[in-house]
């Protein structure tokens, strides 16, 4: 072997190292933090009215009990004596047979006196694990090591006349959880009051609303309305700043939480950008500008912001005055680490603050919005007119990412779904998809195949020529290159056979991003096998503790058998595939790289183990069937190939007959085979490419 060799095999070796140390990360992630539980107990009656409960471990009293002792300007804050959380929608007492389809309510929140905010949110309508009877919690309370404790939604301050109050550590006045219209749903409203001077000047005013919203309208909806009063006989001049949902959970090792934005540009054009909380950590000292409305663009709006993960998002919508429009009430929303540790992820979230607005005495302003805390449904973003005029199906599509169509992926759904209403298994509906691809491409495999054949067994015959040629030209390269093209040795046939699996490429990865884009499969098993969340590694044999491999650092959580199939039945496939031919046209050493791509053909079957081990097993599943079906599909066809080569058809079926009467019938222009007008096409290039070398004079 020369340098030249030893060198590029180093580097090319080099290249496959980096390329795993890249991908290692992404494919063995750290172990997913496990969210915390509540920190209080439901502190309702059976009623629903609040019952006391002292503040969280570690929550610090932001004041003495009742009036706060006077700041800047002669404010303070008027707050209550203790905290207390009350519990708003689905009852999980009510529903410990986990009968949860005739439910009211979609989701269970308590709600805290502190910072009037979300501290807790679960789904009703999905498992927090598979088989499991515990609700999903989407929001969660974060405790801080400086005692302290993150909620979400909370009205984190308030800027009166100058002067910031902060408010997301304050107790809020409550009268409990109380029924509003002919039984329309629950409601509970929370008021502080900044006295200056000792007398009142401003209160402040949150409702929570949570509508009954059964499962077939395919709603999430919970309404907020902040209002902020002039209790004094002169103006203020006021700003309020809020934030978003905290302590969503990684529904995968492998993701991210995300920050998504919807921003309207004109009336009916939303568009948006997403963010994750990675970069919010990265810039964990100062907050991301996330929208700031441009006076040139006056249509420019704040359609939506959002906190969430694969499956699950908690989607904050202010509103207009009318109720439906964007609100123009917002001077900034940014990305935000709250606590401003780089370290932690799960407290990212968006903050709004509102444009600075004068109240005269005796009146009020009012900043409402609409809140979607739930699954990211596809059909009920692109059906219910509110989730689709704000378009909250970006955060869906955001999903697709960029290395296939997003035509493809929504494609790979719809069938998904329309498979798995017939036969009601969504990892039978993976195969059956396998085989309607296999069958749409079995006409281009065969062709291929059948072409590489014929490829071969003409080299072979024409091996002896080839070789006088070489012999006779070795010192006129141009003049052997025309000799040799004169063969017609159309490479088409080795291009044939390899675009069956590149047509596949792309539907892999639109498989793989409709797994993690579509809730209908999460936490779907595969018939009565150990698979039991096609959207998640099979985990046949889950290990008490996770395993790192040495060196790499990359943490394993249980054994995976499907991986390991799919890298056998692909190296069965392999096997079993045609070779293509040498071309007469390659250097030695362009035959030497070609040589050493075949012989490094099966350890691709073992880099497959390794890129998929992670990967969700319907994924695996797929490509498992694919590979065996594929597998079973080459033997028929080389059968097939040899029947052709013992009748003497491989290159054409025998002559017919010699029929006078239809030489004088007209041929249809561009008769033939698709293929064969190709290969047609292809022949006369050559013949003119000849012809122009050959005609050109010789300097």
């Amino acid at each position: 072997m020369s340098k030249q060799d030893t060198l590029r095999n180093l580097l090319v070796a080099a290249a496959v190292f980096v390329f795993i140390l890249s991908v290692g990360p992404l494919l063995f992630p750290p172990a997913p933090p496990v969210p915390p539980k509540s920190l209080t107990a439901p502190a309702t009656t059976p009623e629903g009215q609040p019952s006391d409960v002292p503040a969280g471990p570690g929550e610090p009293p932001s004041t003495a009990p009742g009036e706060a002792a006077p700041g800047p300007g002669g404010f303070s804050v008027a707050q209550a004596d203790e905290a207390r959380t009350f519990e708003l929608g689905t009852k999980l007492a009510d529903r410990a047979e986990g009968n949860w389809k005739d439910d009211p309510y979609r989701m269970r929140l308590e709600v805290s006196n502190v910072g009037a905010s979300i501290e807790l949110a679960q789904i009703t309508d999905h498992a927090a694990r598979v088989r499991s009877t515990e609700r999903y919690q989407l929001l969660t309370p974060l405790p801080r090591p400086d005692g302290t404790i993150l909620r979400s939604l909370s009205v984190d301050k308030i800027n009166v006349d100058g002067v910031d109050l902060t408010l997301h550590d304050k107790r809020w006045h409550s009268e409990g959880v109380k029924e509003y219209g002919a039984s329309e749903g629950q409601s509970i409203q929370f008021r502080i009051d900044v006295l200056k001077a000792g007398q009142p000047a401003v209160r402040l005013v949150r409702t929570w609303r949570l509508p009954k919203q059964p499962e077939e309208i395919g709603r999430h909806d919970l309404y907020s309305e902040l209002t902020v009063a002039n209790l004094s006989g002169e103006p203020h001049r006021v700003v309020v700043t809020s934030h978003g949902g905290v302590g969503v959970p990684k529904d995968r090792s492998t993701d991210d939480r995300v920050i998504d934005v919807g921003v309207q540009t004109a009336p009916g054009q939303v568009g948006g950008a997403r963010k994750t909380a990675s970069q919010a950590a990265a810039t964990a000292d100062r907050p991301l500008p996330l929208f700031v409305p441009t006076p040139a663009v006056p249509d420019q709006r704040l359609s939506w912001a959002a906190t969430g993960n694969t499956y699950f998002t908690c989607t904050v919508a202010p509103l207009g005055a009318d109720g439906k429009s964007p609100a123009p009430y917002l001077a900034e929303v940014s990305l935000l680490d709250l606590d401003g540790n780089a370290l932690t992820t799960d407290d990212a979230t968006v903050r709004f603050v509102t444009a600075a607005a004068t109240i005269q005495p005796e009146a009020s302003l009012a900043y409402p919005a609409q809140l979607y805390i739930g699954e990211k449904d596809g059909r009920a973003f692109r059906s219910e007119p509110f989730y689709r005029d704000r378009n909250y199906y970006y955060q869906i599509s955001q999903g697709f990412g960029w290395c296939t169509f997003t035509f493809l992926v929504e494609l790979m759904i719809w069938l998904l779904n329309s498979l798995h209403t017939v036969v009601r298994d969504f990892g039978v509906a993976i195969i059956i998809l396998v085989l309607l691809v296999r069958a749409m491409l079995h006409p281009l495999t065969k062709k291929g195949q059948v072409n590489m054949a014929r490829m071969q067994r003409r080299m072979a015959d024409l091996a002896p020529k080839i070789e006088e040629i070489k012999k006779k030209y070795a010192n006129d390269k141009v003049r052997m290159n025309q000799e040799m093209m004169k063969l017609n040795l159309n490479p088409a046939g080795q291009l044939m056979s390899c675009l069956p699996m590149l047509i596949q490429m792309p539907i892999w990865v639109a498989l793989f991003l409709s797994l993690s884009n579509n809730i209908l499969m999460r936490h779907e098993p595969f018939l009565f096998t150990w698979v039991k969340d096609l959207t998640a590694p099979d985990a046949l044999i889950p290990f008490p503790s996770t395993f790192v491999v040495p060196l790499l650092g990359w943490p394993i959580y249980s054994f995976n058998l499907l991986p390991l199939l799919v890298s056998v039945f692909m190296y069965l496939q392999q096997k079993t595939a045609p070779k293509p031919p040498v071309s007469p046209n390659m250097s030695e050493e362009q035959r030497q790289q070609q040589e050493m791509m075949q012989k490094m053909m099966p350890l691709m079957s073992i880099m497959m183990l390794v890129i998929f081990y992670n990967m969700p097993s319907g994924l695996n599943l797929y490509i498992m069937f694919s590979s065996l079906f594929g597998w079973l599909e080459q033997v028929v066809i080389r059968k097939h190939i040899k029947q052709q080569e013992k009748d003497g058809t491989l290159f054409g079926p025998p002559p017919k007959p010699h029929d006078s009467s239809r030489e004088d019938r007209p041929r249809k222009p561009g008769g033939g085979s698709w293929f064969e007008r190709l290969q047609k096409m292809a022949e006369e290039a050559q013949k003119a490419q000849r012809t122009q070398r050959t005609s050109k004079p010789r300097r």
